[in-house]
């Protein structure tokens, strides 16, 4: 009965064994798209053919006409100016004297010895003085022949209708286009005899037809030219304003 006995055994459950972790990517779909949004097509008539061609608004560049597939280029709209840097003014200072003709003894004696000297000095001057916006250093010639011509043949119009044209006033004008380009002041010697600032009687008018000024100014203008050459002295890109288009509606008086 012992022997029929049986022992108990015990029960092993067989545990499954513990899967490896595996990495699952979840992809998060929005639901809300915003569907990108279309540009706005406009009509261009092809210049080779003339058939209508869809464009994309404010398109510039080149397409490709359906029609007769010869491309053509979009140009830009004009009119859209874009303001450039602000034009300051320069501001210089005279190396000499108007009677300052020891500083360059050369110039003076070409100046005031030499046949056609003075004409020379004065075309160098001239041309420096115009070579500032608005206009050229190759425009001082032409007009220098004609103030001549106007004040030696039509002097009472030349002073009624155009007085910066007249063989002084020009010269003025010219020593005025010169200071304003290298930012210089007055003369001393015309702005004490005359201060005003008119058509006809300023200091720059003065001290270029006054007897007792003018060789040496002109002096004066060679050496500062030949300064500025030499030790590249910056300009104003001011343009400058005649005095006919800053106190008169004059719109043409670019000289």
């Amino acid at each position: 009965a012992a022997s029929n006995q049986h022992t108990p055994r015990a029960s092993y459950e067989r545990v499954p064994r513990m899967a490896q972790p595996v990495e699952v990517k979840v992809e998060v779909v929005n639901p809300q798209v915003v569907a990108p949004q279309v540009a706005t097509q406009v009509n261009v008539k092809c210049p080779n053919c003339a058939a209508i061609v869809q464009a994309p608004k404010d398109y510039t560049g080149k397409l490709t006409c359906g029609s007769c597939h010869r491309p053509f280029e979009i140009l830009p709209v004009a009119g859209v100016v874009k303001k450039g840097p602000k034009l300051e003014p320069v501001n210089g200072e005279w190396q000499t004297g108007t009677y300052s003709c020891s500083k360059d003894c050369g110039i003076c004696c070409c100046v005031g010895i030499v046949p056609c000297g003075a004409l020379y000095h004065l075309w160098n001057v001239g041309r420096d003085a115009w070579d500032s916006p608005p206009t050229t250093g190759g425009l001082f010639c032409p007009m220098c022949l004609y103030s001549y011509i106007c004040s030696e043949w039509f002097p009472l119009c030349t002073l009624i209708c155009c007085p910066d044209l007249f063989c002084c006033c020009f010269l003025g004008n010219t020593l005025a286009r010169f200071r304003h380009k290298y930012g210089l002041p007055k003369l001393p010697e015309g702005e004490s005899r005359c201060s005003a600032d008119g058509p006809y009687c300023n200091a720059d008018c003065y001290q270029m037809s006054c007897p007792t000024t003018c060789c040496c100014t002109l002096c004066l203008l060679a050496r500062q030219s030949k300064y500025a050459r030499e030790n590249n002295v910056p300009t104003s890109k001011v343009p400058f304003t005649p005095w006919a288009r800053k106190h008169t509606a004059n719109t043409m008086a670019m000289y």
